[in-house]
Protein backbone atom coordinates (compact mmCIF):
# COMPACT_ATOMS: atom_id res chain seq x y z
CA UNK A 1 0.00 0.00 0.00
CA UNK A 2 1.26 3.28 -1.36
CA UNK A 3 2.22 6.06 1.70
CA UNK A 4 0.29 8.83 1.50
CA UNK A 5 2.80 10.81 3.45
CA UNK A 6 5.70 10.04 1.59
CA UNK A 7 5.45 12.92 -1.09
CA UNK A 8 4.62 15.60 2.20
CA UNK A 9 8.04 14.32 3.67
CA UNK A 10 9.98 14.20 0.34
CA UNK A 11 8.84 17.60 -0.55
CA UNK A 12 9.75 18.63 3.28
CA UNK A 13 13.20 17.36 3.04
CA UNK A 14 13.63 18.81 -0.76
CA UNK A 15 12.75 22.41 1.06
CA UNK A 16 15.28 21.64 3.65
CA UNK A 17 18.46 20.95 1.43
CA UNK A 18 17.49 24.13 -0.48
CA UNK A 19 17.74 25.63 2.48
CA UNK A 20 20.71 24.62 3.86
CA UNK A 21 22.61 24.47 0.04
CA UNK A 22 21.76 28.04 0.02
CA UNK A 23 23.39 28.89 3.34
CA UNK A 24 26.29 26.78 2.77
CA UNK A 25 26.58 29.15 -0.50
CA UNK A 26 26.11 32.52 1.22
CA UNK A 27 29.08 31.03 3.74
CA UNK A 28 31.38 30.36 1.03
CA UNK A 29 30.22 33.91 -1.10
CA UNK A 30 30.29 36.04 2.48
CA UNK A 31 33.88 33.81 4.17
CA UNK A 32 33.06 35.03 7.43
CA UNK A 33 35.13 33.96 10.62
CA UNK A 34 35.87 30.53 11.37
CA UNK A 35 33.81 30.82 15.04
CA UNK A 36 30.66 32.29 13.17
CA UNK A 37 31.03 29.08 10.68
CA UNK A 38 30.65 26.72 13.24
CA UNK A 39 27.93 28.55 15.28
CA UNK A 40 26.05 28.60 11.93
CA UNK A 41 26.49 25.14 11.20
CA UNK A 42 25.68 24.24 14.66
CA UNK A 43 22.39 25.99 14.64
CA UNK A 44 21.49 24.73 10.80
CA UNK A 45 22.12 21.45 12.35
CA UNK A 46 19.76 21.37 15.32
CA UNK A 47 16.99 23.23 13.17
CA UNK A 48 17.42 20.56 11.01
CA UNK A 49 17.26 17.79 13.94
CA UNK A 50 13.54 19.50 15.31
CA UNK A 51 12.09 19.82 11.35
CA UNK A 52 12.78 16.24 10.67
CA UNK A 53 11.56 15.41 14.59
CA UNK A 54 8.28 17.89 13.73
CA UNK A 55 7.90 15.54 10.10
CA UNK A 56 8.51 12.59 11.62
CA UNK A 57 6.25 13.01 14.89
CA UNK A 58 3.76 14.67 12.62
CA UNK A 59 3.65 11.35 10.39
CA UNK A 60 3.32 9.41 13.02
CA UNK A 61 -0.02 11.41 14.31
CA UNK A 62 -1.38 11.34 11.02
CA UNK A 63 -1.02 7.80 10.37
CA UNK A 64 -2.24 7.05 14.24
CA UNK A 65 -5.40 9.27 13.29
CA UNK A 66 -6.03 6.91 9.85
CA UNK A 67 -5.11 3.95 11.35
CA UNK A 68 -8.00 4.71 14.50
CA UNK A 69 -10.38 6.02 11.60
CA UNK A 70 -9.98 2.75 9.45
CA UNK A 71 -10.27 0.39 13.02
CA UNK A 72 -13.91 2.41 13.32
CA UNK A 73 -14.95 1.64 10.12
CA UNK A 74 -14.21 -1.99 10.28
CA UNK A 75 -15.93 -2.24 13.71
CA UNK A 76 -19.04 -0.82 11.81
CA UNK A 77 -18.76 -3.17 9.50
CA UNK A 78 -18.63 -6.32 11.75
CA UNK A 79 -21.94 -4.33 13.56
CA UNK A 80 -19.76 -2.75 16.80
CA UNK A 81 -20.19 1.08 17.24
CA UNK A 82 -17.21 2.06 18.65
CA UNK A 83 -16.32 5.53 19.22
CA UNK A 84 -12.36 6.14 18.70
CA UNK A 85 -12.43 9.79 19.79
CA UNK A 86 -14.23 11.97 22.39
CA UNK A 87 -17.49 13.26 21.18
CA UNK A 88 -17.30 15.59 24.07
CA UNK A 89 -15.09 17.51 22.25
CA UNK A 90 -15.80 19.90 19.30
CA UNK A 91 -12.73 18.41 17.07
CA UNK A 92 -13.08 17.68 13.13
CA UNK A 93 -12.27 14.04 13.79
CA UNK A 94 -15.14 13.99 16.43
CA UNK A 95 -17.65 15.22 13.65
CA UNK A 96 -16.32 12.98 11.15
CA UNK A 97 -16.49 9.88 13.67
CA UNK A 98 -20.13 11.30 14.04
CA UNK A 99 -20.90 11.18 10.26
CA UNK A 100 -19.35 7.95 9.78
CA UNK A 101 -21.72 6.29 12.48
CA UNK A 102 -24.75 8.64 11.21
CA UNK A 103 -23.83 7.15 7.73
CA UNK A 104 -23.33 3.40 8.98
CA UNK A 105 -26.72 4.19 11.16
CA UNK A 106 -28.29 4.85 7.91
CA UNK A 107 -27.18 2.03 5.96
CA UNK A 108 -27.87 -0.37 8.78
CA UNK A 109 -31.77 0.87 8.25
CA UNK A 110 -32.05 0.91 4.70
CA UNK A 111 -30.68 -2.66 5.04
CA UNK A 112 -33.13 -3.55 7.31
CA UNK A 113 -35.99 -2.08 5.75
CA UNK A 114 -35.10 -4.09 2.73
CA UNK A 115 -35.21 -7.22 4.47
CA UNK A 116 -38.67 -6.38 6.01
CA UNK A 117 -40.05 -5.81 2.66
CA UNK A 118 -38.66 -8.38 1.19
CA UNK A 119 -40.42 -10.58 3.75
CA UNK A 120 -43.10 -8.91 3.33
CA UNK A 121 -43.43 -9.79 -0.18
CA UNK A 122 -42.53 -13.51 0.03
CA UNK A 123 -45.68 -13.26 3.24
CA UNK A 124 -48.15 -11.95 0.56
CA UNK A 125 -47.00 -14.36 -2.41
CA UNK A 126 -47.45 -17.11 0.15
CA UNK A 127 -50.93 -15.70 1.71
CA UNK A 128 -52.00 -15.29 -2.40
CA UNK A 129 -51.15 -18.65 -2.92
CA UNK A 130 -53.08 -19.68 -0.21
CA UNK A 131 -56.76 -17.68 -0.83
CA UNK A 132 -56.42 -18.76 -4.57
CA UNK A 133 -55.80 -22.58 -3.57
CA UNK A 134 -59.67 -23.26 -2.43
CA UNK A 135 -61.10 -21.69 -5.34
CA UNK A 136 -59.01 -23.49 -7.82
CA UNK A 137 -59.50 -26.39 -6.34
CA UNK A 138 -63.26 -26.32 -6.04
CA UNK A 139 -63.39 -25.49 -9.65
CA UNK A 140 -60.97 -28.02 -10.80
CA UNK A 141 -63.14 -30.59 -9.09
CA UNK A 142 -66.41 -29.25 -10.48
CA UNK A 143 -65.12 -29.64 -13.77
CA UNK A 144 -64.35 -33.65 -13.57
CA UNK A 145 -67.80 -33.92 -12.22
CA UNK A 146 -69.28 -32.55 -15.10
CA UNK A 147 -67.07 -34.37 -17.28
CA UNK A 148 -69.55 -37.59 -16.66
CA UNK A 149 -71.68 -37.98 -19.89
CA UNK A 150 -74.29 -39.85 -17.01
CA UNK A 151 -74.67 -37.11 -14.65
CA UNK A 152 -78.27 -36.38 -14.21
CA UNK A 153 -79.76 -32.61 -15.80
CA UNK A 154 -80.64 -31.21 -12.30
CA UNK A 155 -77.14 -32.03 -10.51
CA UNK A 156 -75.39 -30.79 -13.42
CA UNK A 157 -77.55 -27.89 -13.21
CA UNK A 158 -76.80 -27.39 -9.75
CA UNK A 159 -72.70 -28.05 -10.16
CA UNK A 160 -72.68 -25.35 -13.07
CA UNK A 161 -74.10 -22.83 -10.77
CA UNK A 162 -72.10 -23.73 -7.96
CA UNK A 163 -68.79 -23.31 -10.91
CA UNK A 164 -70.39 -19.36 -11.34
CA UNK A 165 -70.89 -19.08 -7.72
CA UNK A 166 -66.49 -20.09 -7.20
CA UNK A 167 -65.84 -17.80 -10.52
CA UNK A 168 -67.43 -15.09 -8.63
CA UNK A 169 -65.43 -15.67 -5.69
CA UNK A 170 -62.60 -15.80 -7.53
CA UNK A 171 -62.96 -12.71 -9.73
CA UNK A 172 -63.61 -10.49 -7.03
CA UNK A 173 -60.59 -12.57 -4.56
CA UNK A 174 -58.35 -11.60 -7.71
CA UNK A 175 -59.49 -8.04 -8.05
CA UNK A 176 -58.88 -7.02 -4.11
CA UNK A 177 -55.43 -8.57 -4.25
CA UNK A 178 -54.20 -6.84 -7.31
CA UNK A 179 -55.80 -3.57 -5.47
CA UNK A 180 -53.66 -4.94 -2.43
CA UNK A 181 -50.29 -5.97 -4.24
CA UNK A 182 -50.46 -2.46 -5.92
CA UNK A 183 -50.70 -0.33 -2.26
CA UNK A 184 -48.23 -3.02 -0.69
CA UNK A 185 -45.15 -2.15 -3.62
CA UNK A 186 -46.39 1.21 -4.07
CA UNK A 187 -47.71 1.14 -7.35
CA UNK A 188 -50.39 3.31 -6.46
CA UNK A 189 -50.09 6.82 -4.98
CA UNK A 190 -52.97 8.10 -3.08
CA UNK A 191 -53.51 11.96 -4.83
CA UNK A 192 -54.63 13.30 -1.34
CA UNK A 193 -52.93 17.04 -1.38
CA UNK A 194 -56.66 18.34 -3.27
CA UNK A 195 -59.57 18.96 -0.98
CA UNK A 196 -62.76 17.38 -1.72
CA UNK A 197 -66.19 17.32 -0.26
CA UNK A 198 -66.15 14.62 2.51
CA UNK A 199 -69.86 13.66 2.30
CA UNK A 200 -69.64 12.90 -1.67
CA UNK A 201 -66.55 10.33 -0.52
CA UNK A 202 -68.93 8.79 1.73
CA UNK A 203 -72.11 8.84 -0.55
CA UNK A 204 -70.14 7.02 -3.42
CA UNK A 205 -69.14 4.24 -0.52
CA UNK A 206 -72.89 3.72 0.61
CA UNK A 207 -73.85 3.34 -3.28
CA UNK A 208 -71.25 0.67 -3.82
CA UNK A 209 -72.22 -1.04 -0.78
CA UNK A 210 -76.21 -0.44 -1.65
CA UNK A 211 -77.39 -3.67 -3.06
CA UNK A 212 -75.50 -5.94 -0.56
CA UNK A 213 -78.00 -4.07 1.59
CA UNK A 214 -80.89 -4.18 -0.07
CA UNK A 215 -80.33 -7.52 -0.56
CA UNK A 216 -80.48 -8.41 3.47
CA UNK A 217 -83.06 -5.45 3.96
CA UNK A 218 -80.57 -3.56 5.89
CA UNK A 219 -81.01 -0.34 5.75
CA UNK A 220 -77.90 2.49 5.61
CA UNK A 221 -78.51 6.03 6.99
CA UNK A 222 -76.40 8.92 7.16
CA UNK A 223 -75.95 11.40 9.40
CA UNK A 224 -73.96 14.55 9.47
CA UNK A 225 -74.05 18.34 10.69
CA UNK A 226 -71.85 20.01 8.60
CA UNK A 227 -70.27 20.10 5.52
CA UNK A 228 -66.54 19.43 5.66
CA UNK A 229 -63.95 19.56 3.11
CA UNK A 230 -60.65 18.24 3.72
CA UNK A 231 -57.81 16.76 1.41
CA UNK A 232 -58.28 13.21 0.99
CA UNK A 233 -58.45 10.91 -2.28
CA UNK A 234 -61.97 10.49 -2.71
CA UNK A 235 -61.60 7.29 -4.85
CA UNK A 236 -59.27 5.17 -2.14
CA UNK A 237 -60.91 6.89 0.77
CA UNK A 238 -63.94 5.72 -0.53
CA UNK A 239 -62.80 2.12 -0.74
CA UNK A 240 -61.80 2.13 2.54
CA UNK A 241 -65.48 3.70 3.72
CA UNK A 242 -66.82 1.12 1.38
CA UNK A 243 -65.08 -2.11 2.75
CA UNK A 244 -65.99 -1.59 6.59
CA UNK A 245 -69.81 -1.08 5.45
CA UNK A 246 -69.72 -3.87 3.97
CA UNK A 247 -67.98 -5.68 6.92
CA UNK A 248 -70.81 -4.53 8.64
CA UNK A 249 -73.62 -5.71 6.24
CA UNK A 250 -71.91 -9.44 6.40
CA UNK A 251 -71.88 -9.37 9.90
CA UNK A 252 -75.49 -7.21 10.57
CA UNK A 253 -78.05 -9.96 12.23
CA UNK A 254 -81.57 -9.46 11.09
CA UNK A 255 -83.27 -6.11 9.26
CA UNK A 256 -81.41 -4.18 11.53
CA UNK A 257 -79.02 -1.13 10.44
CA UNK A 258 -75.85 0.16 9.73
CA UNK A 259 -75.70 3.82 11.07
CA UNK A 260 -72.83 6.29 9.47
CA UNK A 261 -72.12 9.57 11.25
CA UNK A 262 -69.78 12.20 9.82
CA UNK A 263 -68.52 15.35 12.79
CA UNK A 264 -65.97 17.61 12.38
CA UNK A 265 -63.96 18.64 15.30
CA UNK A 266 -60.70 20.95 15.80
CA UNK A 267 -57.95 18.58 14.05
CA UNK A 268 -59.76 15.76 12.67
CA UNK A 269 -62.89 15.06 10.61
CA UNK A 270 -64.75 11.15 12.25
CA UNK A 271 -66.45 8.94 10.37
CA UNK A 272 -68.53 6.43 13.03
CA UNK A 273 -69.77 2.92 11.23
CA UNK A 274 -71.99 1.33 13.81
CA UNK A 275 -73.77 -1.95 13.34
CA UNK A 276 -75.74 -4.26 14.93
CA UNK A 277 -74.13 -7.32 13.87
CA UNK A 278 -72.62 -9.75 16.29
CA UNK A 279 -69.53 -8.22 18.28
CA UNK A 280 -65.34 -8.26 18.03
CA UNK A 281 -64.04 -10.41 21.11
CA UNK A 282 -61.64 -8.36 23.13
CA UNK A 283 -58.91 -11.57 22.41
CA UNK A 284 -59.54 -10.35 18.57
CA UNK A 285 -59.72 -6.51 18.39
CA UNK A 286 -55.88 -6.46 17.98
CA UNK A 287 -55.64 -8.67 14.93
CA UNK A 288 -59.14 -7.82 12.54
CA UNK A 289 -57.03 -5.76 10.99
CA UNK A 290 -53.90 -7.83 9.83
CA UNK A 291 -53.92 -9.24 6.32
CA UNK A 292 -56.34 -12.07 5.77
CA UNK A 293 -57.26 -12.64 9.28
CA UNK A 294 -60.45 -14.14 10.11
CA UNK A 295 -61.81 -14.23 13.54
CA UNK A 296 -63.31 -17.59 15.23
CA UNK A 297 -67.23 -16.19 14.72
CA UNK A 298 -66.71 -15.93 10.85
CA UNK A 299 -67.22 -19.61 9.58
CA UNK A 300 -70.12 -19.03 7.06
CA UNK A 301 -69.82 -15.78 6.49
CA UNK A 302 -68.20 -14.83 3.14
CA UNK A 303 -65.17 -13.05 3.20
CA UNK A 304 -60.76 -13.47 3.13
CA UNK A 305 -59.91 -10.83 5.53
CA UNK A 306 -58.76 -8.54 2.96
CA UNK A 307 -61.24 -5.60 3.69
CA UNK A 308 -60.46 -3.80 6.82
CA UNK A 309 -56.78 -4.68 6.23
CA UNK A 310 -57.21 -2.60 2.95
CA UNK A 311 -59.19 -0.25 4.80
CA UNK A 312 -56.70 0.67 7.23
CA UNK A 313 -53.66 0.98 5.05
CA UNK A 314 -55.53 3.79 2.96
CA UNK A 315 -56.23 5.87 5.83
CA UNK A 316 -52.98 5.62 7.59
CA UNK A 317 -51.50 6.38 4.21
CA UNK A 318 -52.85 9.69 4.50
CA UNK A 319 -51.82 10.37 8.06
CA UNK A 320 -55.07 9.22 9.58
CA UNK A 321 -56.61 6.22 11.44
CA UNK A 322 -59.57 3.77 12.95
CA UNK A 323 -60.42 2.97 16.56
CA UNK A 324 -63.13 0.46 16.99
CA UNK A 325 -65.43 0.00 19.92
CA UNK A 326 -67.72 -3.24 20.21
CA UNK A 327 -70.01 -5.51 22.37
CA UNK A 328 -70.69 -9.33 21.56
CA UNK A 329 -74.34 -9.55 20.53
CA UNK A 330 -74.81 -5.84 20.18
CA UNK A 331 -72.53 -4.88 17.31
CA UNK A 332 -69.25 -2.80 16.80
CA UNK A 333 -68.46 1.03 15.91
CA UNK A 334 -65.72 1.84 13.59
CA UNK A 335 -64.02 5.41 13.65
CA UNK A 336 -62.25 6.95 10.91
CA UNK A 337 -60.33 9.76 11.64
CA UNK A 338 -58.65 12.07 8.39
CA UNK A 339 -56.81 15.35 9.69
CA UNK A 340 -58.10 18.50 8.74
CA UNK A 341 -55.93 20.47 6.71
Amino acid sequence: MKNPFRKIIWSSFTLLAVVVVLFVSMLIYYKPEKHVVIGCVVFISVMALLFISFVLALRKEMLNTLSSLSGLIQDLINGQMTQMFPVQEDTLLSKLQHQVIQLSELLSSQKQRYREESHEVKTLISDISHQLKTPLANLGMYNSLLMDEGLPAETRSEFTRHMGSQIEKLSWLMENLIKLSRLESGIIELHAAEKHNLENTVLSAIKQAFPAAEQKNIEILLEMDQEITLQHDPKWTGEAIYNIIDNALKYTLGSCSVRITIRRYDLFARIDIADGGIGIPVAEMNDIFKRFYRGAGCNGTEGVGIGLYLARKIVTEQDGYIKVRSELSKGSVFSIFLPLR
